[in-house]
């Protein structure tokens, strides 16, 4: 039997006047055991992306962004992902605040539902996902255009780990520093695992905080599965001028005993048994 958590939870939960770090703490609870349902459901998706960013979405969509009444039109903060892997995850926390319709959980790779990977004709979505590596030159794009029209707001952009083995990566950082983007905010996923194996296995990053800072960013790291640790380090980046980067170490699968900090579970299904197994921890 599949579970979910019904979008009147949500909003029970979201008008409840309590501490926002357990607020998002919950909130991100709730997502964890959506987006099994619609990985279950669906029978495709990738569990251990999005369990191990869960955490950052929350915290982003219920207390650092600021958007307006149309989300990504216009001014106001625009967040996405680059990495993509992450988009079951992603579609439960904007079907739990209602930026999605609510049916949208039981659509996940279905015709007239959520493509697998983002894609900007999903409401909410502001960029395709498109190549690994491609997120930060989407976002000084973004940046550009909104400097010509006086369009005020950030640019946050959430990636993974191993898309940072990307030379676009590396080759759009420089000119971020030279045109002083204050604007622009990006948060690696760093949960070490890269599809079904170790980043570093593949192509190791080296000391990752210091390279950055070598191209004139602000570099910080927390606990990227701890709110307060999380809230911490992005109030300590705000303070700052330039652009700024979040190392979030994170753990892949966060929230389940026996998927945390596996590979196979890159996108795995669970079988009757795992699901129950999983389902059992995350109630």
């Amino acid at each position: 039997t599949l579970y979910y958590i019904d979008k009147s939870r949500f909003d029970e939960l979201l008008d409840k006047k309590i501490n926002i770090k357990i607020k998002a703490e919950l909130f991100s609870k709730f997502c964890r055991l959506n987006t099994l349902y619609m990985i279950a459901k669906a029978g495709s998706g990738h569990i251990g992306s999005s369990f191990s960013s869960l955490d950052i979405f929350s915290w982003l969509y219920l207390s650092e962004l600021k958007f307006n009444k149309n989300l990504h039109l216009e001014d106001g903060d625009i967040f996405f992902s680059s990495k993509g892997h992450d988009a079951p995850g992603f579609y439960a926390v904007l079907c739990g605040l209602g930026h999605l319709d609510f049916k949208y959980i039981d659509k996940l790779r279905k015709l007239d539902g959520l493509p697998g990977h983002p894609d900007i004709k999903t409401n909410g979505i502001a960029t395709n996902t498109g190549s690994l590596g491609m997120g930060i030159s989407k976002a000084k794009g973004m940046i550009f255009s909104r400097r010509l029209r006086n369009i005020k707001g950030r640019i946050f952009v959430l990636t993974g780990d191993g898309e940072l083995q990307e030379g676009q990566f590396w080759e759009s950082l420089q000119s971020a520093a030279n045109h002083k983007m204050d604007e622009l905010f990006v948060i690696v996923d760093h949960n070490k695992l890269q599809s079904d194996t170790f980043v570093s296995h593949v192509s190791d990053l080296g000391d990752l905080e210091s390279k950055i800072k070598s191209f004139n960013w602000n570099v910080l790291q927390c606990d990227g599965n701890d709110f307060n640790s999380l809230k911490d380090a992005m109030s300590n980046l705000n303070k700052l001028s330039g652009p700024k980067l979040l190392i979030a170490n994170t753990i892949k699968g966060k929230g389940v005993s026996f998927i945390e900090g596996h590979g196979k579970w890159h996108h795995k299904i669970p079988n009757d048994i795992e699901f129950k197994a999983i389902l059992e921890e995350l109630k």
